[in-house]
């Protein structure tokens, strides 16, 4: 990824993005909202590196047939998750390796149950605030007690909860205001997701990790991260089976 360039944290940097998130903010809040039940999964695929992702294993056996291992996949991965509304039942996470050409076919998607939502579940993303300063100071004191910078605790929250508050164009557009609030952030004009697609971004002074967040540039639809790449979110009526008309 050649040809970075992004503004200066000083003078206009501030303006710039903030100008820039609250266009996001507009887009994202006029987002038809989509209707969820509790007893459905919110269905995410992400795109990145297993380092970041996770990724399937492959069973080592000796000559006699024995397990004696397992051999971790690092490569490009395609991640589907599925995370119950309600938080009250197992979720799942699916694994298919890109790159395993001398693994057999059978071992390079894996499928691993998930118990317990990180951060969030949907149900709670529903009940956050989505005036901007109130659900700043709710994620501040989310994080009280971290070990790391509280900011910067902060954008990793948002960070987290953003694929799936594309289904929830309020919160969705208060996340993107509070943000605008937060110290450090900066525009970057040219940069790509982790599945290749070029688009603006947002980047944070202090990010021990350096990820920048991605946005289409027609659209801002949110894009994922120099990491991770969000490719799709939507609703599932079952575990394990992507929504109608994925």
């Amino acid at each position: 990824m050649g040809g970075r360039r992004s503004f200066s944290l000083r003078g206009g940097a501030r303006r710039a993005a903030e100008r820039l998130l609250n266009r996001i903010a507009g887009a994202a809040g006029r987002r038809p909202a989509d209707t969820v039940r509790d007893d459905q999964y919110i269905y995410t695929r992400s795109q990145g590196d297993s380092s970041v992702l996770g990724g399937p294993d492959r069973l080592v056996r000796d000559r006699e047939g024995d397990i004696v291992g397992a051999a971790p996949y690092e490569g490009p991965v395609v991640s589907e998750q599925w995370d119950p509304v309600d938080g009250k039942r197992d979720g799942l996470r699916r694994y298919e390796a890109l790159d395993a050409r001398d693994w057999p076919e059978e071992a390079r998607t894996q499928d691993m149950a998930m118990s317990g939502v990180p951060y969030l579940t949907f149900r709670e993303l529903r009940a956050l605030p989505t005036d901007p300063d109130a659900l700043l100071k709710k994620l501040y004191r989310d994080t009280k007690g971290v070990q790391s910078d509280r900011t910067e605790a902060v954008v990793e929250y948002i960070r987290v909860i953003l694929g799936q508050a594309t289904l929830l164009p309020d919160l969705g557009a208060a996340l993107y205001r509070a943000t605008a609030r937060l110290p450090g952030v900066r525009v970057v004009r040219n940069v790509e997701d982790a599945a290749g697609r070029k688009g603006i971004g947002l980047a944070f002074a202090g990010s021990r990790d350096h990820v920048t967040w991605v946005f289409d540039r027609s659209s801002l639809a949110y894009l994922g991260t120099t990491r991770t790449a969000l490719l799709e979110v939507g609703v599932a009526d079952q575990k394990g089976r992507a929504p109608k008309g994925s």
